[in-house]
């Protein structure tokens, strides 16, 4: 049964977009009416135009006729134009996509009222224009017919009845490849039932306007019925207007238009919308409009860089950074992919996540949640185990004998690629094998060697360092010794298997290049050092020394060791000042006095002036009798431990 409820307003929002030719003219329209009382019925005409490419204006005044049912001409209404409405370029029916650039269609509406009392059959109400926009895709040759705009009050009205309307504005764009889910706004205010259906649209009007009647650009008066019905192209029909998988459709009683357009382009289309009475059909008001296909852009773009955009987010091993690239809108919401984890979300634009273990995870981003313009990407990382580049190394770090065998070690891919870099002074400075030869340097001192681990699209580096050094090897020459003149000594040093004795002044050494060796100083040095240079069975060298503290005066002291032994313990000059009465004067070596008495008492003890002990070494002393200088030589301190 063709049936709907008392009093319908459905709203259905459609989702248009199309790809612009130079519109030219007339888009679209409809006629309807609503009875005021004592038979006066308000006339309503609406007329679509493309803008966008100029073309020809709307007219002044509209030519409106009714007839009856005998097709006597009844009246001519010619109301005047009312103000010229844009429609929004954005207009899509669909908040969730936006139109292509360069839309422009505006509409006005003509008004006029007028007395129809109740007659047999009714009366027809009919407007017609010519011409439709030339670049229509569904129509044979467009641009050479108009349009026929009419509808019907009942037989008989004595019930004032109103008929439907399409009221609101259409949407201008329907997108391509997105589904429709689209209401129509039809008001209805008799309480009536209403059928909905796609059905034909009429021809009325032709270009070049001869021929005067029915055949001028504006017929006047408007032609009575029969109408010519359009004429589509083939593939097309008023049933399938519109390229579409599904087909095009409209529900008959919720008036929801359904379907998925799929080929770009402008097609005109008819929706008519039928009153019903008791089962008996009152009056259709039909729609002629125009569409456009066309790519839409969604308003709100899910979108997050992938491995193919930046392949390095897979660098990290399991854990990996997340970047989202939405830009109209703040809110979004990520899913991992773990299946591990109940709690793989993450609200925030660019999260991290570190995965259980290597392996390919569909990673989710939703864009305008609880928007209702809400959009959905999803993408696959592949989570491999992780790259921390690191390196052993063992040798001999000393330079005469240096070397260092290196290997990477760690988890590596198969495609990996390895770089060494040991230094401009090293035998091979640089090298690119997983383990390189030996190396070995030129010079003594820090070395870095980097590490530079290159697989897929990722980079790593690995840094270290190491000591090459003069002399490694650890070594004892022993200790200090004192001595006359004549004495020998021997000393044995340590910490090598070969050794070579040196002095900083002639000595006389009995085996130099052995561990022990005998030393005889030779006069003209209160101090000399004695260097021992050991090498052990690596190659690796260590320096060490002692002093020989030498008293080349048998009469004149030349050393105090003051550690309260009892022996040499005061600096004694009593064969010089038998009497105390002498000053004595110390210096160090550099010519500063240290301590002065004016009466010796042979009494230092290796102090200076405040009596704080002076560090053990050689000072000098100046020893004043009177007016004679007596004794000027040198004296040291030694504190044996």
């Amino acid at each position: 049964m063709k049936n709907a409820s008392l009093k319908i307003l459905f709203i259905i929002s459609i989702v248009l977009a199309g790809s612009y030719l130079q519109a030219a003219h007339l888009v679209g329209g409809q006629i309807s009416y609503e009875c005021i009382g004592n038979g006066e019925y308000r006339i309503r005409l609406r007329v679509y135009r493309d803008c966008a490419g100029g073309g020809a204006q709307f007219d002044t005044q509209a030519n409106i006729a009714i007839y009856d049912t005998a097709n006597n001409l009844i009246t001519m209404l010619t109301p005047t134009k009312g103000a010229t409405i844009n429609v929004p370029p954005d207009s899509t029916g669909n908040p969730c996509v936006s139109a292509p650039p360069g839309l422009c269609t505006e509409y006005a509406d003509y008004l006029d009222s007028i007395v129809l009392p109740p007659v047999p059959g009714g009366y027809v109400i009919t407007h017609q224009r010519c011409c439709r926009n030339n670049s229509i895709d569904n129509v044979v040759n467009p641009g050479s017919i108009g349009n026929t705009y009419t509808v019907s009050i009942p037989s008989n009205d004595t019930t004032c009845n109103s008929s439907a309307e399409f009221v609101g504005v259409a949407p201008i764009v329907i997108c391509m490849g997105k589904e429709l889910n689209m209401p129509l706004r039809i008001k209805e205010t008799d309480g009536d039932s209403l059928y909905i259906e796609l059905c034909r649209i009429l021809e009325g009007g032709a270009s070049g306007g001869g021929g005067g009647g029915c055949n001028t650009t504006i017929p006047n008066p408007p032609c009575p019925p029969p109408y010519v019905n359009v004429t589509f192209g083939p593939s097309y029909s008023y049933l399938t207007p519109v390229p579409s998988s599904p087909i095009f459709a409209v529900h008959p009683q919720t008036g929801t238009i359904t379907g998925t357009p799929n080929a770009l382009g402008k097609y005109v289309l008819g929706i008519c919308v039928t009153e019903y009475r008791k089962g008996i059909p009152l009056s259709t008001t039909r729609l002629d409009y125009q569409f456009n296909v066309s790519n839409c852009v969604s308003t709100i773009v899910a979108d997050m860089v992938t491995p193919l955009e930046d392949p390095e987010v897979e660098c990290d091993g399991l854990t990996v950074q997340f970047t989202s690239e939405v830009t109209t809108t703040p809110n979004v919401f990520w899913k991992f992919g773990d299946p591990t984890s109940l709690v793989d979300t993450s609200s925030k634009a660019n999260p991290k996540w570190r995965y259980p273990a290597p392996g390919k995870y569909t990673v989710t981003l939703i864009a305008g949640i609880g928007s209702g313009c809400g959009d959905t990407t999803e993408t696959v990382f592949e989570v491999q185990p992780p790259v921390y580049p690191d390196y052993s190394f063992n040798g001999i770090f000393c330079l005469n004998a240096n070397k260092a065998d290196f290997d990477a070690i760690g988890y590596y891919p198969n495609d990996a690629t390895f770089a060494w870099e040991f230094g401009a002074d090293a035998n091979i400075p640089t090298y690119s094998q997983k383990t390189p030869p030996t190396i070995n340097w030129s010079a003594p001192g820090k070395k870095i060697i980097k590490l530079t681990v290159a697989y897929d699209a990722c980079v790593k580096e690995y840094i270290d360092s190491l000591e090459i050094s003069n002399f490694s090897s650890v070594v004892s020459a022993g200790p200090d010794f004192a001595i006359k003149v004549d004495e020998v000594v021997e000393v044995t040093g340590s910490g090598g298997q070969r050794f070579e004795w040196t002095a900083s002044h002639p000595v006389y050494f009995g085996s130099p290049f052995n561990r022990s060796t005998a030393i005889k100083p030779t006069p003209g040095a209160d101090t000399i050092t004695i260097y021992m240079r050991a090498t052990d069975h690596l190659g690796c060298e260590g320096i060490d020394s002692l002093y020989l503290f030498v008293d080349d005066d048998p009469g004149i002291m030349n050393l105090i060791t003051p550690n309260d032994d009892g022996r040499n313990d005061y600096f004694d000059l009593s064969q010089l000042n038998p009497d105390g009465n002498c000053k004595l004067t110390i210096m160090n070596r550099y010519g500063s006095e240290v301590w002065v008495a004016n009466e010796y008492k042979n009494d230092w003890k290796g102090v200076n002036k405040g009596g704080n002990e002076l560090p053990d070494g050689t000072y000098y002393y100046i020893l004043e009798c009177g007016t004679e200088l007596r004794h000027v030589s040198a004296i040291t301190i030694w504190r044996l431990q």
